[in-house]
């Protein structure tokens, strides 16, 4: 039989310290040769541009039209209501799959939002918009049985992706940041934010908090909220530079497709973290002692997301992860599976910068949650049962 869960079973299904053990035990496996990925394949429709239908232009102006500004709790009005504004709107449909024997999984991640990259302080940002029925996203992880073939499971992604990527930075603050480290400075206040703070504070004693995001009103609700869940103090901070003052741990989890912070506001023996390559200066590359990387470029080039849209090439965030992926030196960088398994030395002495770009998504990482979550679901009883014979045939596809 086929399970399917809901977004609560999902949730109720692996804790984020569940979230940081896959992790680690995934990239191990990564680095020891053990597991495969595929690259990030992301395949786009602008919907406002190119000759599209006026069936489909009518209906995607009418739904941005009627687009709630609270659509998203996780989102800022202010977000959305830079969204509405914007010239254009894209569909995505996101592919990635990976697995390893150790779990006995393939998982594929499918992902289809529609978004749009509006201009919010000056700075060109992604945000993806809730537009399927009842103002919500689609997006679903499969998971297949590597023996047999047979499709397993059906997940909902929502819970699954903000406890991925915070898990993995959770990863790289454990093997890289000073054991000492209790001070995290941090860019963003959305989403990924909160889920970058949860998962640091499982690794490391944290005693203080700073946060900056554009919006004053959005960072102080933030700070105020976090606090409440960590019982850590969590401050404002009026200018980016103040959240690397002090701060052993610095971390990004933004939407904008522009660096965010500077290398030179860092202080001697911090660990930087960020969620993508867009995120961090070119400095913060070039004078870390140590940068790792999720992944190098697959086959060394700027394949790190396959990107594929109709029409005129657009700039999407596809593009900008390529774009900036063709100017760095990917060979100065080590990859998290090698530091992990000891092919690669971390911190070397209390003042090195260390820095951990959580560069992108891997199949593996979907693989290992999903294991867990499946098993754990079972165990509970949750779920749904539905006749795998439904997925079957005796052609061959």
């Amino acid at each position: 039989m086929t399970l399917v869960l809901n977004t609560e079973e999902v949730v109720r299904s692996l804790d984020l310290k569940g979230y940081i053990e896959a992790m680690e035990e995934a990239f191990t496996e990564l680095g020891n040769g053990a597991a495969i990925n595929a690259p990030r394949t992301e395949t786009g429709i602008p919907l406002l541009k190119y000759g599209t239908s006026t069936e489909v232009s009518r209906k995607a102006k009418k739904l941005l039209r009627d687009l709630p500004l609270d659509a998203d709790p996780h989102q800022s009005p202010i977000w959305m209501r830079a969204a509405k504004r914007a010239e254009e709107l894209n569909y995505r449909l996101k592919t990635i799959p990976g697995g390893y024997p150790k779990c006995g999984i393939m998982a594929l991640k499918i992902d289809s939002t529609t978004d749009t990259n509006p201009l919010l302080n000056g700075v060109k940002r992604s945000v993806k918009l809730p537009l399927g029925s009842g103002w919500r996203y689609t997006g679903m992880m499969l998971l297949f049985d590597i023996v047999s073939g047979e499709l397993l499971a059906i997940l909902p992604l929502g819970p699954l992706q903000r406890n991925r990527v915070a898990a993995t930075s959770a990863v790289g603050i454990k093997h890289l940041a000073r054991p000492d480290a209790e001070t995290l400075g941090l860019f963003g206040s959305g989403f990924q934010a909160e889920g970058q703070v949860m998962a640091a504070s499982l690794v490391r004693r944290l005693r203080r908090i700073k946060v900056f995001s554009p919006s004053a009103e959005h960072r102080r609700a933030f700070a105020a909220k976090m606090e409440k869940a960590t019982g850590i103090e969590t401050l404002s901070v009026d200018r980016p530079q103040d959240v690397c003052r002090e701060a052993a741990i610095v971390l990004s989890a933004t939407t904008s497709l522009l660096p965010v912070f500077r290398f030179r506001w860092l202080e001697e023996g911090a660990h930087l973290g960020s969620i993508n390559i867009v995120e961090a200066d070119a400095e913060s590359f070039k004078r870390s002692d140590l940068v790792v990387v999720n992944a190098r470029p697959f086959s060394g080039g700027s394949d790190l997301v396959r990107d594929f849209v109709m029409g005129k090439k657009m700039d999407t965030v596809g593009s900008n992860i390529n774009k900036k992926s063709k100017r760095l030196n990917w060979g100065s960088m080590r990859e998290l599976g090698a530091l992990l398994t000891g092919k690669v030395r971390g911190r070397q002495k209390s003042g090195d910068i260390t820095f951990h770009c959580n560069n992108i998504g891997l199949g593996i990482q979907h693989a290992a949650t999903g294991s867990r979550i499946l098993a754990n679901a079972r165990r509970l009883g949750l779920g749904h049962e539905i006749p795998t014979d439904w997925f079957l045939q005796k052609e061959h596809t």
